[in-house]
């Protein structure tokens, strides 16, 4: 549980440092390696004055807080996710200025470049809009909608570690806490990215061709065989 609070602390402190949150808008876990317990930013507390001692520890199943600070109040979406799919190790869920935009603007991010395949398959995913009774027990029901996309997809959240939540922000998530910071900054990069090749280039489309070029960067980087290193 040690080493899960200490990456906890650190994926928090680190969305300061790299400009992904203000103020106290987002937050960061980390389950523990018997995937019993969640390590997750208490509420209120400023990313720069975080402690060790502050980290909120709660078990999984039962929803019990264990130790630390009352956490944050977005805990029941990260919940939501580690039970559905244990081959998530981390959550962050922040509200970075371009891939909030994407968000509040009910679009999903399209991948147009080889920056983004590097981390994610397919286009930056927006997850559905929820229903008015739904919003009674509001943060769980994100994290539900979340898990309905993918699975209703069909798609493995390791090959998309990201998705939208429509007019609200942007989580992203990986089998690796530091994997999982590298795509909570490259969902932002290609966001603002997206936004300014569409001002450019408003008609735009991809080709068969950008689809195989995209496919190879993922791979080269991800698949059984990757080589990728700069």
């Amino acid at each position: 549980m040690y080493k899960a609070i200490e990456d906890c602390l650190f994926l928090n402190q680190a969305l300061e440092k790299n400009g992904l949150v203000k103020l106290t808008w987002g937050n960061a876990s980390v389950i523990s390696d018997d995937g019993k317990f969640m390590a997750i930013k208490p509420s209120g507390v400023p990313f720069y004055d975080l402690k060790f001692s502050q980290i909120s520890i709660i078990e999984i199943y039962t929803n019990k807080l264990i130790s630390g600070m009352s956490p944050s109040v977005d805990a029941p979406i990260h919940l939501e996710i580690y039970k559905a799919f244990p081959e998530i190790k981390s959550v962050i869920h922040s509200h970075s200025k371009y891939a909030t935009s994407w968000a509040q603007a009910n679009k999903s991010i399209p991948i147009l470049g080889t920056t983004h395949a590097d981390y994610f398959l397919k286009s930056i995913p927006l997850a559905r809009n929820l229903k008015e009774e739904e919003l009674e027990n509001y943060e769980k029901n994100i994290g539900i909608s979340v898990v309905d996309y993918f699975q209703k997809e069909k798609i493995n959240p390791l090959n998309i570690p990201a998705i939208l939540l429509p007019s609200h922000g942007v989580l992203t998530f990986s089998d690796d806490p530091y994997k999982t910071l590298d795509c909570a900054i490259v969902v932002e990069e290609i966001a603002e990215t997206a936004f300014i090749t569409l001002a450019l280039n408003p008609e735009l489309s991809n080709t068969e061709f950008n689809d195989k070029l995209f496919k190879k960067h993922f791979e080269r980087k991800n698949g059984i065989n990757k080589y990728y290193g700069q």
